[in-house]
């Protein structure tokens, strides 16, 4: 049993001035592959995603929650045994978006696929949660503030480097565990200064999971 290899990582801030945002992505070669992308953009208008592709197919959409309180809108999707190599991401709105949006994606080898998630909504700070994963799984997450992301902390008290996104609220990407976790339940927190902070997580299963597509489930907005 062994955690997933983390592989490469795309990461983009800007306005897409249309239905649709693209980026080409790298896939890393080798096996058990899984491509994981998040997405938040202003809800303003009611926009939202339809759906995202990698390499022209479909990916699987873990889930897509308004966040009344951040004025925005996030999304996950995944693909299992994306195909190698440079391939376009795109990720499709329901209207055309002249608002800034936040894109990430990271791809992973031997990897037994996506598990437990959350997506909770604004607590104030420090907001604490905790994910129950498998043995020797990563954990990667994502926060939204109206101020500035302090820091993404996995387990707690641990802080690991995120990337910071300006668009219409600050948001933290990228933020992945340093090396597989114990089964059990995880203790999460992301930190800002004096404001509310969402704490978005998602279990990367080691080559001992089983690939399943937990959906436990919340509530509130990348």
């Amino acid at each position: 049993m062994a955690s997933a290899t983390k592989g490469n990582q795309t990461s983009n801030k800007s306005t897409p001035g249309a239905t649709f945002k693209q980026l080409s992505h790298t896939q890393n070669s080798g096996s058990n592959r899984v491509l994981i992308a998040f997405f938040q953009i202003s809800n303003g208008n009611n926009k939202s995603f339809t759906g995202a592709t990698y390499g022209g197919t479909a990916m699987s959409n873990l889930y897509i929650i308004n966040r009344g309180g951040l004025a925005s809108r996030m999304a996950v999707y995944y693909m299992i045994d994306p195909p190698e190599g440079a391939n376009t991401l795109r990720v499709n709105f329901n209207q055309q978006n002249w608002n800034s949006m936040s894109f990430y994606a990271r791809s992973f080898t031997d990897c037994g696929g996506i598990g437990a998630h959350l997506k909770e909504g604004g607590a104030a700070s420090p907001h604490n949660e905790n994910l129950t994963v498998e043995n020797d799984s990563l954990i990667m997450m994502t926060c939204a503030s109206n101020v500035a992301i302090q820091t993404m902390q996995i387990p707690t008290g641990t802080t690991v480097p995120d990337i910071n996104h300006t668009t219409n609220k600050q948001i933290g990407v990228g933020a992945i565990s340093n090396s597989g976790h114990s089964a059990g339940s995880i203790p999460l927190r992301t930190t800002v200064n004096n404001n509310n902070v969402t704490l978005d997580a998602v279990e990367i299963k080691g080559l001992s999971g089983g690939g399943s597509t937990n959906n436990s489930d919340f509530f509130l907005v990348m």
